[in-house]
């Protein structure tokens, strides 16, 4: 080997150690580094010939496994979804409380139900009245605060999910561009490790926020995909595109998660139609869907259908009895029902009008089982020829009772024998003449309608099955002067256009219930548009049949006591007629306020609703049944993310074994390169010496 061989091979050795001494040097900088993986260098033999001149750094190697960063990735994602569902879960269960404590659910109607006790004592006592409709009032403060706390945390998602949609944004171009200095680096044979590292960190902050795999391309490049398939990112970036509601009510209906297109140069985004919520798997998105369009409207119809049952049977109650005086007029509630109608009853009512000594003036006891009374009409006739003409009037699907011909109170009686009867609601409780709790809507769609009754409708009602991820909607259009006159007919035209999907049907009671078919059991159904008018009455589809999102979770909205018993506690019911009595009524009567303590005892069917299943309770279990489940499904959410957490946690650390920095390791390192470059440079030395020689002999 010649001198100049010598040489150049301690020089070629000096920098090469120079360079490994300079990574190690980064490495051990770096130690504390949160997204470090550690370098390493690769030498390889420099030959002229087959004869070797020397070492170089052929390769600053980062070292990473890339199945376990997969695996961290997808386990961060699982962990981020549920600590997103938990954020929220942790806010209602501030706000339904202690199921023991006064202020929650279950404390409101237990203060109800020991209100409505008391006053069995004695009725005539008004403090013991108003203690009795405060409570009512309170337990409708307390629904309705929930249900708009639920919409507000519903909007807090919806703002999450848009700042989650920047991050995402943000990371995916950088990653692009990233991916082109890597690109270049590499096809000029410059060190990438710390490009990846750069890159690796973008990956992680979207692997937070949703379930990604990547995939290497050429010259050190990587494509982005979810975990489903969708592209994020190849040889050109995605740019996520959503718009956040201004609102959010019951109604809402959200945006999608829009993926398109990016163009670096213009900044424009070209539309693809693709959405990328059902997409999504996991990731702090996913938690933040789930929780605004299933978990939280969930739970809202839960205590939407508790308040629907505790006005009901409060309702039912104090429509079987009567307040002393009696009322001079009772007005019910829309009902849709036209006087021509079938009345749809059966069994017996009976119809009183008092005079001022609470005596029974006239009264009239409706057969609905009698062939010769057939329509509302024919019970009107009845009753007004009874009792006096306009007793009994209806308008607008509004039955109205006043006092005709000197008499100064009216009232209706349930014949115990043979009580009337439509759509599991007797006679006045059914028009809701003496109702004592009013909602924002109705409490009830039995509306004792059979198949072959007219449905009565005109106009049209546009309905749209709507899925858990802003899936497009499977819409109908129910034109009801285009199909039969029956409701047997309209169920038949809703199957026709929707039976793949669900299954309609009208029960005994007149209710029209929905089945969905296998995989569309977390679908909702919306109404789009109803211009639909029962005979003028102004009550349309949607809202004789409660169908639609608002159904049942506005009914805990705007829940209160009856404005004119609120303004008159002496029209609160806790008597009952008695026919042969003088007088009839009579102040002292509790009977009607031991009904209403008996409601805190009697078990009720309750359908499954927001995936609480159906069961026949309390009213008050019921309520703790929608706090037992809150806790169980906040619990739960905690449980995975905890599992998850632990999961992320364990391949954290396998891959910090794997990437992480060793400080004894390098700096045992350190000293190996130091003694090489000193080796090197005593090679260099020699050479030099030996060219001193070599000149002096000269």
């Amino acid at each position: 080997m010649s001198l100049n061989a010598i040489f150049n091979s301690g020089v070629s050795g000096m920098l090469a150690h120079q360079t490994a001494l300079n990574v190690t040097s980064t490495n051990i900088a770096n130690v504390q580094t949160e997204g470090y993986a550690r370098k390493t260098v690769e030498y390889s033999a420099l030959s002229i010939n087959g004869i070797g001149t020397g070492v170089e750094v052929s390769e600053v190697r980062r070292i990473t496994d890339e199945f376990i960063a997969k695996e961290l990735r997808l386990a961060t994602a699982g962990s981020e979804q549920y600590k997103a569902m938990s954020e929220i879960y942790g806010q209602l269960q501030s706000l339904l409380g202690d199921p023991a404590a006064n202020n929650s659910l279950t404390g409101k109607l237990d203060s109800m139900n020991s209100a409505f006790a008391a006053l069995t004592i004695d009725p005539t006592m008004s403090v013991s009245r108003t203690a009795a409709l405060n409570e009512i009032t309170n337990f409708g403060i307390e629904t309705d605060r929930l249900l708009t706390k639920i919409q507000s945390l519903r909007k807090e998602a919806d703002k999450h999910i848009a700042e989650e949609v920047n991050v995402v944004n943000d990371a995916i171009l950088r990653i692009y561009e990233l991916n082109l200095e890597i690109k270049s680096a590499y096809q000029s044979n410059q060190p990438i490790g710390d490009l990846e590292d750069l890159r690796d960190q973008a990956l992680t902050e979207i692997s937070k926020v949703m379930d990604i795999k990547t995939y290497s391309m050429n010259d050190g490049a990587i494509a982005v995909v979810t975990d489903a398939g969708q592209q994020l990112l190849d040889f050109e970036p995605r740019q996520l595109v959503y718009s956040p509601a201004a609102s959010v009510t019951s109604e809402t209906i959200f945006d999608q998660i829009s993926l398109n297109v990016y163009d670096p140069t213009t900044k424009t985004v070209a539309d693809t139609g693709l959405a990328l919520d059902p997409e999504l798997q996991s990731g702090s998105l996913r938690g933040w869907i789930d929780m605004r369009n299933t978990e939280l409207p969930n739970l809202a119809a839960q205590i939407g259908a508790l308040a629907a049952g505790v006005a009901e049977q409060f309702n039912a109650i104090h429509n079987e009895n009567i307040s002393v005086p009696p009322p001079a007029t009772m007005t019910g509630r829309a009902t849709g029902v036209l006087a021509a109608d079938a009345h749809g009853f059966t069994g017996q009512a009976t119809f009183y009008s008092f005079n001022a000594s609470n005596n029974i003036v006239a009264s009239y006891t409706v057969d609905f089982d009698n062939p010769g009374t057939a329509t509302m009409a024919d019970v009107m006739a009845e009753v007004n020829g009874a009792l006096g003409a306009g007793t009994l009037s209806l308008s607008g699907g509004v039955l109205t009772m006043s006092a005709q011909g000197g008499a100064s109170g009216v009232g209706i009686g349930q014949e115990a024998a043979s009580p009337s009867d439509r759509g599991g609601r007797g006679f006045s409780h059914f028009f809701g003449m003496n109702d004592l709790i009013t909602t924002r809507i109705d409490t009830s769609y039995q509306t004792g309608l059979a198949a072959a009754d007219a449905h009565g409708f005109t106009g049209t009602t546009t309905l749209e099955l709507i899925g858990p991820n802003g899936e497009e909607p499977i819409s109908m259009v129910l034109d009801f002067g285009a199909i039969g006159g029956t409701m047997s007919d309209v169920v038949t035209e809703i199957n026709s256009n929707m039976g793949s999907f669900l299954t309609a049907s009208l029960d005994s009671n007149g209710a029209l219930n929905f089945t969905s078919a296998t995989g569309y059991g977390n679908y909702s159904i919306n109404v789009l548009s109803d211009t639909s008018d029962r005979g003028a009455t102004g009550t349309s589809f949607s809202e004789m049949f409660g169908v639609g999102l608002e159904y049942p979770a506005d009914t805990g909205l705007e829940f209160a006591v009856d404005p004119s018993i609120s303004t008159d506690i002496l029209r609160l019911a806790t008597a009952k007629i008695d026919p042969s009595g003088t007088p009839a009524l009579t102040t002292a009567d509790n009977r009607g306020a031991l009904a209403f303590q008996d409601l805190a005892t009697q078990s009720f069917s309750f359908g499954t609703v927001g995936g609480l299943t159906g069961s026949s309770v309390t009213l008050g279990d019921y309520a703790a049944q929608i706090l037992a489940k809150s806790g169980l499904d906040a619990a739960r959410a905690e449980s995975l993310q905890t599992d998850r957490a632990a999961l992320s946690g364990e391949f954290q650390n396998r891959m910090q074994a794997v990437s992480g920095v060793n400080m004894d390791e390098e700096l045992a390192n350190l000293i190996i390169y130091q003694n090489a470059y000193n080796a090197s440079a005593r090679i260099i030395t020699t050479a030099r010496e030996m060219y001193d020689v070599l000149i002096n002999l000269v």
